[in-house]
């Protein structure tokens, strides 16, 4: 099964392209252009590289929250437009499970991290063998003190510590310490579309793909300005 996998969540962007677990090429950009810059040249140039068409591909997949409000929207309207133009199924990707992905190899607890600013994370919890993932808990939005009580706690179960990944990773350990968490390694700490690959060969393999007309953001909070302006009603 050929999968091609996107991943605009962030400030880089990457696409993607595996064949039956194996990843045959990627396109990793943080250049500072926008995701709507590059995101379908990104796409061409990862299946020109493999000779590949639009056509060929069984499924589409990308990370659609949490993460960049615009980013997030930028990818999914990509990926509904290949689904939705080439009839295919596509698979609706956690941005922190595919972040776990990259230190798939390693075992022990792996925490997720992407910064939401404002002394919050997106956070989620997973458990490595060393060969596969196994997810802890639901995708949050919670402080950081209400994250450092958790490692805490995961610290104080697993006597060990437990490993950071995502754009959120630098802040917490900068906070935390070396008491507690370790930094993956520079190259995995941030998203990479292989991840998103992976994930959504689990979603398909468990009967969990999406029409691409059902694609949508999963933000797990509202925007900055829908927040303000229901604080401002008394609503929040």
């Amino acid at each position: 099964m050929r999968i091609l996998g996107f991943d605009t969540s962030a400030k880089a962007a990457s696409v993607a392209l595996s064949e039956n677990g194996k990843l045959i090429s990627e396109f990793y950009l943080d250049s500072g252009f926008t995701h709507s810059e590059t995101v379908l040249p990104m796409a061409k140039a990862v299946l020109d590289a493999a000779r590949i068409t639009p056509a060929d591909i069984d499924l589409f997949a990308v990370n659609c929250g949490p993460g960049s409000f615009t980013g997030l929207r930028i990818g999914i309207a990509a990926v509904k437009a290949l689904g939705m133009s080439l009839d295919k199924p596509c698979a609706a990707v956690s941005t922190l499970e595919a972040l776990a992905y990259n230190m798939q190899s390693f075992s022990g607890i792996i925490c997720a991290a992407m910064d939401a600013r404002c002394n919050q994370v997106y956070t989620a919890f997973f458990e490595s063998d060393g060969t596969s993932v196994k997810r802890l808990c639901e995708d949050r939005a919670v402080s950081t003190d209400v994250l450092f009580e958790d490692i805490k706690n995961y610290v104080s179960e697993k006597g060990e510590k437990v490993m950071l990944v995502g754009d959120g990773a630098n802040l917490c350990f900068k906070k935390f310490g070396d008491e507690f968490v370790k930094m993956a390694p520079s190259q995995l700490v941030l998203g990479h579309a292989s991840g998103t690959c992976i994930a959504a060969e689990k979603l398909f393999e468990s009967g969990k793909t999406v029409s691409a007309g059902e694609l949508v953001p999963n933000y797990l909070r509202l925007a900055q300005a829908e927040r303000e302006k229901l604080q401002k009603e008394g609503k929040l």
